[in-house]
C-alpha cells in the first residue's frame, strides 16, 4: 500500500530522534539554536496528491511554505529557511522519499523516507552523506 498522503494533515510535533539527530541537522546547515527550535515547535501539514502532482504545505516557527512536486520528476523546493534546493519526491513501497541530490551545491547527497508507525505516529529516516539517523513525529 502506498503512503497515504492525506493522513500527513494535520499537526505534528518531534517526539524522538536518534543520537546523531543535532548533526545531521548541522550538516544540513542548521544551527544549533535552530536545531532546539525546531524540536520545540509544532508544523501544521496540509498535503494532497493529484495524479503524480504532490502538493505540501508546511506552517512552522511563523513560516508558511508550499512546494509542488510531479513524483519522479526533478524539482525545486523551498525549506523552512528560504533556501531552495533540486528535489525528487518518489513513491517506494508504503513510503515517502524525497532526494536532495545536490543540497548544499558542493555535492551533499540527502534524503528523507517517511512512513507511517500507525495514524498518529511517522518515522522519518534521514540520511546526509555518511551521516544516518531518524526522528519520529506524533500527531498532536
Amino acid at each position: 500500500m502506498p503512503f497515504d498522503v492525506a493522513k500527513w494533515n494535520g499537526t505534528w510535533k518531534h517526539s524522538g530522534r536518534s543520537d546523531n539527530y543535532p548533526q545531521i541537522m548541522q550538516k544540513l546547515g542548521l544551527s544549533a539554536e535552530a536545531i532546539q527550535k525546531f524540536q520545540e515547535s509544532e508544523m501544521t501539514m496540509g498535503t494532497s496528491l493529484s495524479g503524480d502532482v504532490l502538493t505540501v504545505k508546511v506552517d512552522f516557527i511563523g513560516k508558511t511554505v508550499t512546494n509542488t512536486n510531479t513524483l519522479g520528476v526533478e524539482g525545486v523546493e523551498e525549506g523552512i529557511t528560504g533556501k531552495k534546493t533540486q528535489s525528487i519526491w518518489t513513491m517506494d513501497g508504503d513510503c515517502l522519499v524525497a532526494l536532495y541530490p545536490n543540497f548544499d551545491g558542493n555535492g551533499l547527497v540527502v534524503s528523507q523516507k517517511r512512513s507511517f508507525v500507525d495514524d498518529n505516529k511517522m518515522l522519518i529516516e534521514m540520511k546526509a552523506g555518511d551521516l544516518e539517523g531518524w526522528v519520529e513525529h506524533v500527531r498532536c
